[in-house]
This record gives structure tokens, C-alpha cells and sequence, in this order.
């Protein structure tokens, strides 16, 4: 597990991490740049222009040089603006790509997928337009095709420096093709970074548009070039006031639990980077009051772009080659899941840097296994015959605890920093009922500890066996975060040909996002059971910013 801050234990060390003000290195990243200009740099591509609700959508991205964001967020919204659902992709190399996974419930209709970096949200993104079909209501409800109008089009250029040989006007359903991708060699001289492949179904009465949306005077945003970063504000419960000075944590609970705090200023808000997690994580963040007549509440900032007037929309009868299309892809969607179909595999997350094998807290004084001893009922009992050094009270039903100092062999005054399965928490209710069943490891630290401007008299971490989180309690000062952090990486699911009496209905038949360029590259795909038309199309960006292509388009019968 990578640790983002450096454990500081004495006086020397604190005073110079104090001078690096965690409050200060958020403030460094608030840039301003330029207002989204007339340039054909920008790309934003998806594997098809038709989709079956919870269908993946395969992205692809080209950004602009010279851009220090290193996450681009990707959403759904509907016609009306609402936003359904996001992902975040990193970015390597000016470009991004990864899949947005659709929800299953959606209902029949014209979306929006939007692209943009975070510190100019508000100025600049690129709007995918898509139909999405419900696949338990199909076209039953739905009169009309709706396409976006007077908008202009993200432009893209035909290329013929590139060259798809080997791929006839028709072919074969469930037969193996060859492609050679040939790019003349002037044009590799001109192309910057990974090429775009793809092979996928195309309704032909239906084409998908793909624009900007920018404004002017706007205020920047954060620039996320270590990872992702999540933002919020401590309000005073009682005024709603902003609430300052105030001591907000977070925590990624793990075998090493991830953590990070940050002092409220005057408008109350706090920042915390994430930067080294892939996939799905859970973080908790919560804020504690400087006194306990102080009630706080904290809220955590919504997705970042904001919902602009949308554009318009005109209105065309649906032809019957579109209900044929759509019905034929329910099926094969329908067919997918009932047989458990996978279209996509996730490869291996890039892996984290491990710079400590101990956690934020330090290296414990004692480490305790409660099951290796005689079955104790609740922590009373354990902190009696177990953990050295510690001294656990329940009095009235308010327990107290305080742990030894090692140097001066008396007990801290203040309670001691608990935490269970890496949160931090203070009502100790919450521990009191643990028994030894229910413990993992105890980590005891009799000695202070400092973390960045924190002092701590003293540590007890608590490791559950579970760590589901059903133990600590839900308040306004508290958010229990499932998220996710940047996208895993995935690639398409090869077709199953070991069972030939199952059908492959697979629409998108090819997608290598990272294409290395040069002068000849061979392509293999086979074609699924369903007929219909696809096409073949390479996508590159020359160093002009220019946006270029060549396709094939070829019927599968």
C-alpha cells in the first residue's frame, strides 16, 4: 500500500512538515487556463453510435498538449440535462480511454456522454451523442428518433495516407479476417501517440453527433494531475455557516489503511487526493468539532461539470430498417445476458508502490492477536488481559480509554487516536461490545505520535474481521464514501468458439485503443452471427492537432 504522507515522529521533523502546510499544497494546484479555442485537437470517440441499456460503451480520447491533468471525467446525462452516472480515466500521453458501463434501467432515447478535465470543466467539453434502447420496453413507447441540431461538429479529417487491404465489401458471419492497416511513411512522421482500431455494427439510419460546449469567464477548477480529488464543506449545524478550523480525515480502509486530513479554512471546504487507487474503493470522511457543543455537518461536493441550457433536438419518424436494428440488437444483448456472456475482461491494475509496510501511524509497540488467546466477550475484558499498556473504562455506559506512555510511564491524559479498521472514531460505544471473535489484530503505539500537524497520545487500531463498516455509526459529520477511484483497464472479451451451438452475437468485433503506429500493422477479428453492416475505421492525431481517419464499411451476411 502506498502511504501519500510521511509518518513524523519528533519535534524536529514536525516543525518542518508544519511548514508544508497541507492546507497550502491544494492551493498550488488551482490553475487557470485558456478558454476552450477553435482547434481540431480535441477527439472523442465510442466504439458504436447505437447502445441496449447496460451495454458497455468503449471510449476513446485525444486531449490537447500541454494540459497537466492526468484524470479526464466521463458522464451520462439525458436530454433534459440530468446527470445519470460517471467514470474517471486517466490520462497518458494526451489521450484516454477506457468503457462507460450504462445502467440497465435507462429508458429509450437520445444521451449525452461528456468528456472533460476538471480544472476547465466549465469551459470546455466534448459531448458524445448516443441512442440508448431499453431492452425490456424496446421501441414501445418510443415514436421518434431525436438528433442534436446546430452544433458544431468536432472535426475530423479522411486520410488517404492510410490503407485497409484485405477486407472485401462482404464477408462471411463467423469467419476469421485479416486486415493490413498500412500508414505511409510521411504520415508517421506526423502522428502523435497511439492510433484508435476498431471493427463494429453501424445502423446506417442513424449517425451520432460529437461537439463542444464551452463558456466564457469562468471560474477555473482544480487540476488534477496527481490523481483524483475530492472536494466538500463543514458547515456550523446551527448557522450553516462555513466551518473553520476544523479537522477532516479520510480514510481507505485496507490491511494498511490509507490517510489524510486536512484543516477547514474560512469558507470551510477541504480537499483529499487520491491518486495511486484503480477501481471500486470505499473511503470514509468525517470531521470531528473543536468542542462538543459545536454540531457540524459535512457535505461532499457533486460530480464537477456543470449542467448547461442543452442543445437542440429535431425530431424524425423512425424507419423500419431502425426497428430491425434495434429489435435484432435486443435480442443479442437479451441472449448475452440470460447466457452470461462476458463483453469485456479486466486486465491487471497497474500496480501500487509500496514505500511503507507499516501504516501512517508508525510501527507499533505491541501487536495482538486476540484469537490466539481464551474466547473474551467484549473489549473490557480484552483491554484487561490482553493489551499492555492500555486502560479501558465503561462507567455508566460512557467508556473512556487512555494508553501508557513507554518514556514516562504514566497514562496520557487525552484520549488516546482509535481507530477501527483504520477510521478514526471517538465514541467508543462502538468498540465496547467487540470480543475476540470479532478482532483481527490490535496495533498498540505507548508513545506520541505526530502525523503532519496531528498529535496523537498514543494509538489503538483495531482490525475487524469484516470491515464492513456496520459498526460505525451514521451522523452528518461523517460520509461513507462507495466509489470509484480511476478506471481499471479493460479489453474485449474473446468470443467462446469452444461451444459452436451457442450463438456469438457480439456487435463490436475489434477495439485496440492503443494501437502502436507504423508502417504495417495486421488486424485480426471473426465475425459474429449477426448480419448486418460494419465497418472498419483507424483514428489517429498528427502533430497540427488534426483529428484524421480511414474506414471500410462491409456487410456481414
Amino acid at each position: 500500500m502506498h502511504i501519500l504522507s510521511l509518518l513524523i515522529l519528533g519535534d524536529s521533523s514536525l516543525n518542518y512538515m508544519r511548514k508544508v502546510s497541507l492546507n497550502g499544497m491544494f492551493l498550488m494546484v488551482l490553475t487557470i487556463t485558456g478558454i476552450c479555442q477553435e482547434k481540431p485537437e480535441f477527439g472523442f470517440f465510442t466504439d458504436r453510435d447505437v447502445y441496449v441499456a447496460g451495454e458497455p460503451v468503449m471510449t476513446k480520447m485525444f486531449l490537447p498538449d500541454g494540459n497537466p491533468s492526468t484524470i479526464v471525467h466521463l458522464d451520462l446525462v439525458n436530454q433534459s440535462g440530468k446527470r445519470i452516472s460517471d467514470a474517471s480515466l486517466e490520462i497518458k500521453n494526451n489521450q484516454a480511454d477506457g468503457y462507460f458501463q450504462l445502467p440497465d434501467s435507462l429508458s429509450s432515447g437520445t444521451y449525452f456522454l461528456r468528456a472533460y478535465l476538471r480544472n476547465n470543466a466549465d469551459e470546455c467539453r466534448m459531448i458524445r451523442e448516443i441512442w440508448i434502447v431499453n431492452r425490456f420496453d424496446g421501441l414501445e413507447k418510443t415514436k421518434e428518433i431525436r438528433n442534436v441540431q446546430n452544433v458544431k461538429q468536432l472535426q475530423v479529417q479522411k486520410s488517404d495516407e492510410i490503407k485497409l487491404d484485405g477486407l472485401g465489401n462482404e464477408v462471411k458471419s463467423n469467419s476469421e479476417i485479416q486486415v493490413q492497416v498500412q500508414f505511409n511513411q510521411a504520415l508517421l512522421k506526423k502522428l502523435e501517440g497511439n492510433a484508435l482500431i476498431s471493427v463494429a455494427q453501424v445502423v446506417p439510419s442513424y449517425e451520432s453527433s460529437t461537439f463542444r460546449l464551452g463558456k466564457a469567464n469562468v471560474q477555473a477548477g482544480l487540476t488534477e494531475s496527481k490523481g483524483i480529488i475530492y472536494t466538500g464543506t463543514v458547515t456550523n449545524k446551527n448557522t450553516s455557516e462555513p466551518a473553520s478550523g476544523v479537522t477532516v480525515y479520510l480514510t481507505i480502509p485496507d490491511s494498511i489503511p490509507e490517510f489524510q486530513y486536512y484543516i477547514t479554512g474560512d469558507d470551510g471546504r477541504f480537499y483529499f487526493l487520491i491518486g495511486n487507487y484503480y477501481g471500486n474503493i470505499q473511503a470514509v470522511i468525517q470531521c470531528f468539532a473543536n468542542n462538543p457543543m459545536q454540531k457540524l455537518k459535512i457535505v461532499q461536493d457533486e460530480s464537477y461539470a456543470a449542467i448547461d441550457t442543452m442543445p437542440e433536438l429535431s425530431s424524425s419518424p423512425i424507419t423500419e430498417e431502425f426497428k430491425t436494428y434495434i429489435q435484432n440488437d435486443i435480442d443479442a444483448v437479451t441472449f448475452q445476458k440470460i447466457f452470461k456472456q462476458a463483453t469485456l475482461d479486466k486486465l491487471p491494475a497497474p500496480t501500487k508502490k509500496i514505500t511503507n509496510n507499516y501504516p501512517y501511524y508508525g510501527i507499533p509497540t505491541n501487536v495482538v492477536d486476540p484469537q490466539l488467546f481464551i474466547d473474551l466477550p467484549n473489549f473490557n475484558d480484552i483491554s484487561k488481559e490482553l493489551l499492555p499498556g492500555v486502560k479501558f473504562r465503561n462507567n455508566n455506559n460512557e467508556p473512556s480509554m487512555q494508553v501508557l506512555d513507554s518514556h514516562t510511564r504514566y497514562f496520557f491524559d487525552e484520549q488516546p487516536l482509535i481507530l477501527l479498521d483504520g477510521i478514526p472514531i471517538r465514541d467508543l460505544n462502538v468498540i465496547k461490545d467487540m470480543g475476540t471473535t470479532d478482532i483481527d489484530r490490535i496495533d498498540i503505539c505507548q508513545n506520541e505520535r505526530f502525523f503532519g500537524d496531528l498529535r496523537f497520545p498514543g494509538v489503538v487500531a483495531i482490525y475487524s474481521n469484516h470491515a464492513d463498516y456496520s459498526k460505525i455509526p451514521e451522523n452528518e459529520q461523517i460520509i461513507i464514501l462507495k466509489t470509484e477511484a480511476k478506471q481499471i483497464p479493460v479489453q474485449l472479451a474473446e468470443p467462446n468458439i469452444s461451444e459452436p451451438s451457442v450463438p456469438d452475437l457480439r456487435r463490436t468485433l475489434y477495439w485496440n485503443a492503443v494501437a502502436e503506429p507504423k508502417k504495417n500493422i495486421t488486424v485480426k477479428f471473426v465475425t459474429s452471427n449477426l448480419q448486418g453492416i460494419f465497418k472498419m475505421i483507424v483514428r489517429g492525431k498528427t502533430s497540427d492537432g488534426s483529428m484524421i481517419f480511414a474506414e471500410k464499411q462491409f456487410e456481414v451476411k
